[in-house]
C-alpha cells in the first residue's frame, strides 16, 4: 500500500473458510483492510464512519447474497459502500443479475485482477469484463442461438466430441453439451439422439457434476469457452 492511500474497510460476505483465507492473502499489505465482520455493525441505514470507506466483496456461490434484491439491498442499508461480486466461474447470466442490482463491479478471483478491479470501483468506476470479453461471449451466444432448431449431423457431432479436449466427458456427454449450447430441451435432444428422455437428463446431471457447474446455462457457457478452438465455421457446419 503506497502511502496517502485512504484505507478501506473491507468485508468478505463468504462461507468457504478457504476462500476467505485466500482473500485475505491477496489483499494483504494492500488498502482494503479485511474486517473479522461479514457486514459493519453501525446504526440502522449507516455504513459506519463515513470517512472511511467501505467494500463488499460477495462470493457467488451465495445464491441468495447475489440476487439483485439482495444487492439493491445492501446498497440502500450501506449507501456509501461499495459492492463487488467475485465469481470463480464466469456466468453472463449471474453478471447481469448483478449488473441490475447496482454492484459496482463483478470479477474472477486472481490477484491482479481483483486488485485492479477493486482499486477502479473506489474511483468511482463500474468495473465489469472487458468490452471485447463480453462481446466474445455474446457473439457466440447468438451463433449459438440462431442454430436451436437444426439438427446436427449425428457423424459430425461425434467428431466433434472426439476432437475436443474434455476428456472428463464420454462422447455422449459431449454429444449432449453441444445440444446445450444449441439450447434444446431435453425432450428434443432426445429425439435427435434417439436415446429415452430419462437417460438424456442422467446425461445432463453428470454433465453438470463433471464439469462443475451449476444448470443448463453455465455449461453451455463452459462449451462456448472449451468447444471455442474448433472456430465458428466448424461449429456451424455440425449444426446444420
Amino acid at each position: 500500500m503506497s502511502q496517502g492511500e485512504l484505507k478501506v474497510t473491507t468485508y468478505l460476505v463468504c462461507a468457504n473458510p478457504m476462500l476467505r483465507a485466500g482473500l485475505g492473502h491477496i489483499l494483504a499489505n494492500t488498502r482494503y483492510e479485511v474486517s473479522d465482520q461479514d457486514k459493519p455493525i453501525s446504526h440502522e441505514g449507516q455504513g459506519g464512519d463515513e470517512s472511511q470507506p467501505v467494500m463488499f466483496i460477495i462470493d457467488s456461490n451465495l445464491k441468495d447474497a447475489v440476487r439483485p434484491a439482495s444487492i439493491s439491498a445492501l446498497k440502500e442499508r450501506y449507501p456509501t459502500a461499495h459492492v463487488v461480486i467475485l465469481a470463480d466461474v464466469f456466468s453472463l447470466e449471474q453478471m447481469m443479475a448483478a449488473l441490475k442490482g447496482g454492484a459496482d463491479g463483478y470479477c474472477l478471483p486472481t490477484v491482479e485482477a481483483l486488485i485492479r478491479y477493486l482499486d477502479l470501483v473506489m474511483l468511482g468506476e463500474t468495473a465489469y469484463p472487458s468490452a471485447e470479453f463480453l462481446s466474445a461471449v455474446l457473439n457466440a451466444q447468438s451463433r449459438i442461438d440462431s442454430d436451436i432448431s437444426r439438427p446436427a449431423d449425428m457423424a459430425t457431432r461425434r467428431s466433434l466430441a472426439q476432437a475436443s479436449d474434455t476428456r472428463m466427458l464420454s462422447n455422449r456427454e459431449a454429444e449432449i453439451l453441444h445440444c446445450l449450447m444449441q439450447g434444446a430441451p431435453n425432450k428434443i435432444i432426445a429425439r435427435q439422439l434417439d436415446v429415452a428422455e430419462a437417460t438424456v437428463k442422467v446425461h445432463v446431471k453428470a454433465i453438470l457434476r463433471k464439469i462443475q457447474v451449476a444448470n443448463r446455462t453455465q455449461a453451455a457457457m463452459w462449451a462456448v469457452e472449451h468447444f471455442a478452438p474448433m472456430g465458428a465455421e466448424d461449429a456451424g457446419a455440425a449444426l446444420r
